[in-house]
This record gives C-alpha cells, structure tokens and sequence, in this order.
C-alpha cells in the first residue's frame, strides 16, 4: 500500500473493516496514524489485546458511517471486505462516504477479490480440522452474490452453522462505483506483489484511487 498509493509516514489513515487489528497495526509499524473501525465489537476488543499499539485506535462503527475523526489522508479496505450488504445501493452510499470522508489529495485503496475468478474456479467444498473441531466450507453461486456456509463440528458436543454471502462485483463494476462516488482511479493491480490486474488470471483486484 505503501508503494502503490504514495502515502507518506505520518498520514491519518482509516482502515475500515479492520477485524482484530493485522493490518492496522502494521500500518502503525510502519509510521502511520491509524484508526481501525469494525462493526464487531468482539473483534475489536479482541484488536486491543493482540495487536495495542500508541499509533493505533480501534473504534467499534458501521462501514456506512458515520466514521470518527475523519477526514482521512487515506482510507483502506483490505481482504475483501466489501459487498456483504444486501442492496446494490448500500454498496454504492459506502463509497460515498468513503469519498466524503478523505481529505484533498488523499487516497482510497480497496482490496477486493478476482469475481471473475471466484466464479471459474470456485471450490464447493472444503473441510478442515483444528485440534478436535471440523470445520466444513460449502460454497455456491446464486447470483449476484457467492454463498458461503459453514459448520463448526465440536465431536459429542456443539455443532454451529454459519451463512454469508458476497456480491461478486467485478473489478469494472467497482472501478465505475469508485468514480461514481467522486473518486479517481490511478491503479489497479492484481496482486500482493504488484503485478497489474488480468481479469482472467489475477487472484485479486487491488484498487488505488485519489480524491482530486
């Protein structure tokens, strides 16, 4: 992120949908601001105690806003955690806070996966055993969203299931609702390293846009 979006250390950066604080507190390794916000508060607490750091809050809020202590010299959104709400619309209003929310010049990097990918190469089923639990991942399309469920199997005594689902927006669809929202596009790569977006190949869609 450092590379590709330009941001220079010190910036106030917002990492939106942090979960328990991985990138936030590298993001502050690095010399950077950072305030990570998650809907859960589960996972922020969880945030404080693995990863505290003195350049780092984390803040329990909505990725529709309104965001604390904003604007923003950049916001991030890393590892797909976008497009779980059930409207398109919802979708299209989180980008435009996102956009309000960033100061001028200041830099939107969104970290989505290859839809077009997930849809060839979808796995259906997957199963795996951590110490004595089986965890059972089944995965469908049902269009414009893939469906995930899975089974938490603790032997002789608690089963739980759990259901989301993502909509597969594309990277065209998501660099037309980044301009829509007021942003501009300078980048897009498909991957952890740099390489540039394929739509055929690519594992990710890594989006850099700026507030012009």
């Amino acid at each position: 992120m450092r590379d590709i979006a330009h941001i220079d250390k010190g910036a106030r950066i917002l990492d939106l949908c942090c979960g328990y604080g991985r990138h936030a507190n590298v993001l502050a390794e690095h010399g950077y601001h950072v305030i990570g916000l998650d809907v859960s508060q589960y996972l922020i607490d969880l945030a404080n105690q693995r990863y505290p750091h003195e350049h780092v809050e984390y803040v329990q809020g909505d990725m529709r806003g309104p965001y604390p202590n904003g604007p923003f010299d950049a916001i991030v959104n890393f590892f797909t955690s976008f497009g779980y709400f059930d409207s398109h619309e919802e979708h299209q209003n989180v980008l435009r806070v996102i956009a309000d929310n960033l100061v001028d010049s200041g830099s939107f990097v969104m970290d989505f996966f290859n839809a077009d990918l997930v849809r060839r190469t979808l796995i259906p089923e997957s199963m795996n055993m951590i110490g004595g639990t089986t965890i059972i991942q089944e995965r469908w399309i049902d269009e414009p969203y893939v469906r995930k469920r899975i089974t938490v199997n603790v032997p002789c005594s608690t089963e739980d299931t759990f259901e989301e689902h993502v909509r597969l927006y594309s990277c065209s669809d998501l660099t037309t609702m980044i301009t829509e929202a007021g942003l501009t596009v300078t980048n897009i790569y498909g991957s952890y390293t740099g390489d540039m977006y394929d739509q055929d190949s690519s594992q990710r869609c890594i989006i850099v846009a700026r507030k012009l």
